[in-house]
């Protein structure tokens, strides 16, 4: 028996579609969309083969993208039992002539190559100074081998005081094992190590090492993906199969200070300012204007990058010193020049960022209780603080001057983006002092639509000149990486916090600065197509208004505009009167 089928006739109809895109001028386009007619009907069998073909028959609408998605997974089934076959055979030797004197080998090592075997003369002589772990063949399987690993010291200490030590390192795939290793007496331990290319776990009388590529590959894990240090031993374990006292010898050498001292040594080796003081130590944005030219600055804070008082103290300043976060000593003598207590009346938005009252809503146990930061337009980490007393209107201050401090004698103009602007000049006029000259205030793109129509119009960076097409938003992104460190932060000490978040805005910076001509082309490519679209859509206006309309008459419209915001507005409780 066949399925009946009930099938409609369709008559086309066009649609116009109108499409308009930032790539140039509007485009017109036709969809067709079937209408059934209701008075035309047919219906004949369709057997059960026929129907089983139509399940099995790829689709004429398949796209390309699937089809090549199938050819790539069923090439990978045909090869996947052969490739397992192919690595069990390897894990046997595959010959038993050494590869460097032919003679009978029963050593490989899996660094050197899988496929090269050794005797145990021609091991011991092409892994001399080496920390490559050879296996033997047991006749059943490969074992560790029982050869031990030794470090010489190079030529030039013949007269000298050498003596050899044993040590536990961790080598570079991140097993432990032990190592006898030649010292002299003419230079500290910690620099022979060094020069054997180890980082040692403590500066007296190490007794571990790490194999300074290892370290490296943490280094950037943990900047990158913010694996923490037990993270990064319980991923050697399972990548070794570690014992859990191999893993808490791992993880009790890498918690302390070692670790620490090696980001900002591996730092200072790569930015070369010890050996050339001339050069950038990754907190200058090379697109910036160094003299001459206008700065746009976005400000903002973050209150997930706390610290907890119980996390201990620090008995040292932290190693980077100030090069990101500013001496909190300056900033509590500002904090305590300049009582913000009263509020604004154009607090439009309902903010509280001039208001100390908001610091009650802080967790008691924390003596950091989030970071006010600033970036320039290119999304460069500038400057940092570290907040205790919540999002006062002092720390946005206390920023600003600091900015206008190092663009002193350089000509340069400050457009500073904040999300409360209107506050801040608000405050500025309040307080005597007014806007400095040198500084333009505006509100992000995006934070804009919370505040008032009188706000949008006077503070939007889409309304005032100089911004452009500056979203002022870069701080949100900046944050959205580093709060990601806020749960391995929060448990440190001042000093080990501030190092490693100074590490992050570092590493961040280098993100944004090494790919920077491309984003700078791209925004380019985006401003001329903006203008284009814009430039028709004024002319489109012009063009179908009901009267007479120029471009000079817009002006005059954005003008008076902008008069009628900057009047100030009395309160409705006093226009119901």
């Amino acid at each position: 028996m066949g399925k009946a089928l009930k099938t409609t006739r369709f008559r086309n109809v066009k649609i116009k579609v109108v499409r308009r895109t930032i790539a140039g001028p509007a485009k017109v386009s036709y969809l067709s969309q079937g209408l059934p007619q209701p008075n035309y009907k047919q219906t004949h069998p369709i057997t059960s083969q026929q129907a089983e073909l139509d399940d099995t028959t790829p689709s004429c609408s398949e796209s390309a993208y699937s089809k090549a998605k199938k050819r790539e997974l069923h090439a990978w089934d045909a090869v996947k039992d052969d490739m397992l076959k192919v690595s069990f055979e390897c894990s046997a030797p595959i010959t038993t002539q050494c590869v460097v004197c032919q003679d009978h080998a029963d050593y490989r090592c899996i660094e050197c190559s899988t496929t090269a075997v050794f005797c145990e003369v021609c091991l011991k002589r092409t892994h001399r100074n080496s920390l490559h772990l050879p296996e033997k063949w047991n006749n059943v399987y490969y074992e560790p081998s029982s050869l031990g690993l030794f470090l010489f010291l190079p030529e030039g200490h013949d007269t000298h005081a050498v003596y050899t030590k044993v040590m536990k390192v961790i080598v570079s795939t991140g097993r432990l094992c032990t190592v006898t290793v030649n010292m002299c007496a003419c230079e500290p331990e910690t620099c022979t190590l060094l020069r054997y290319g180890l980082w040692p776990a403590t500066v007296e009388k190490p007794q571990t090492a790490f194999s300074i590529p290892l370290l490296e590959l943490f280094v950037c894990l943990s900047l990158e993906c913010q694996v923490s240090v037990e993270g990064f031993c319980n991923t050697l374990r399972w990548k070794n199969n570690l014992t859990l006292a191999e893993v808490n010898t791992l993880y009790r050498a890498l918690v302390g200070e070692s670790i620490s001292h090696f980001r900002h040594h591996h730092f200072r080796q790569r930015i070369l300012v010890d050996i050339c003081p001339q050069l950038d130590d990754g907190t200058i944005c090379p697109a910036c204007p160094k003299a001459d030219g206008d700065m746009i600055v976005t400000l903002d804070a973050n209150f997930g990058l706390v610290r907890k008082q119980s996390s201990g103290t620090s008995v040292v300043e932290p190693l980077h010193g100030t090069r990101m976060f500013v001496d909190e000593k300056d900033v509590e003598e500002y904090l305590l020049s300049h009582l913000d207590s009263s509020k604004p009346h154009e607090d439009c938005s309902n903010f509280k960022a001039g208001n100390v009252l908001r610091s009650q809503k802080q967790a008691k146990k924390l003596d950091v209780t989030g970071v006010f930061g600033a970036s320039c337009r290119h999304e460069m980490p500038l400057m940092f603080v570290n907040m205790s007393q919540g999002e006062r209107l002092a720390y946005p201050l206390y920023v600003i001057d600091e900015l206008l401090r190092r663009c002193e004698d350089k000509n340069i103009h400050l457009r500073v983006v904040y999300d409360i602007a209107c506050v801040v000049a608000s405050h500025l006029h309040k307080s005597g002092e007014g806007i400095p000259h040198n500084i333009s205030l505006a509100i992000p793109a995006f934070h804009v639509y919370g505040h008032k129509l009188p706000c949008q119009i006077k503070y939007s960076t889409r309304r005032l000149e100089g911004f452009g097409l500056t979203d002022g938003e870069g701080m949100e992104r900046l944050w959205s990486f580093l709060r990601r460190f806020a749960r391995v932060t929060k448990e440190m000490t001042p000093s080990h916090r501030l190092d490693l978040l100074t590490d992050a805005l570092l590493h961040y910076g280098r993100r944004k600065s090494t790919d920077l001509e491309m984003q700078l082309l791209q925004r380019l490519d985006k401003a001329d197509k903006i203008l284009i679209l814009a430039q028709e859509d004024i002319s489109s206006v012009i063009r179908e208004a009901p009267v007479l309309v120029s471009e000079e008459d817009m002006e005059k419209w954005k003008k008076r505009e902008m008069e009628l915001a900057q009047q100030k507005q009395k309160p409705i409780s006093k226009q119901l009167k």
